[in-house]
């Protein structure tokens, strides 16, 4: 009698085994017309998203132009206008600017003269050309110094470069751009 149950109990074992292996094969290989319920509408809600835009905030934008810029900055504060502007004022130590390659020869003496640390302040327009970003710098500062055409050329195209490659990551490729006070929004 221990015998036949013995029997059975691994014949359905056997049997769990492999059913609980075909559902995990098929689970990882998946099949392309079949669909659950749920992975339909979670794929409808993204192309749904990717159609609307991608909305940027200031906190937002703040942290991917930190990540960008060549050089360390203490409290970072950015304003988005309806102008298609962005506004950035950050206070920075001058060993930071030293080291961060922007200074040519000639200017780094202009250094020596700054304060330890000191505010920068800029303001770009900013638009899309082959789906990059470009910014053009219409004003930028150092601790109400107004910096050289070559410094703020570099500098945009430091930070036209570093966010496009964050776009690129993120697999955005921005066709227009809506402005808002306070929100981007990027077309795809």
């Amino acid at each position: 009698m221990q015998e036949e149950k013995s029997w059975v109990y691994t014949l359905i074992l056997g049997v769990c085994m492999l059913l609980c292996l075909l559902l995990i094969g098929r689970m990882l290989l998946g099949h392309p017309g079949e669909n659950s319920p749920a992975q339909t509408e979670s794929e409808t809600d993204g192309q749904e998203d990717i159609q609307m835009g991608i909305e940027v905030g200031e906190q937002e934008l703040s942290a991917m132009i930190a990540q960008a810029l060549p050089f360390q900055t203490g409290e970072l504060a950015l304003h988005i206008g309806a102008d298609q502007s962005v506004s950035i004022s950050a206070t920075v130590r001058k060993k930071d600017m030293e080291n961060s390659g922007l200074i040519p020869g000639s200017l780094r003496t202009a250094l020596l003269f700054l304060p330890d640390h000191c505010m920068v302040y800029g303001t770009w327009l900013v638009e899309l050309q082959g789906g990059s970003v470009i910014l053009q710098c219409q004003e930028a500062k150092i601790a109400d110094i107004t910096l050289p055409d070559e410094i703020t050329n570099l500098l945009s195209e430091q930070l036209g470069a570093a966010i496009n490659h964050i776009l690129q990551q993120q697999k955005i490729s921005p066709d227009s751009l809506q402005w808002e006070d306070g929100i981007l929004t990027i077309l795809p």
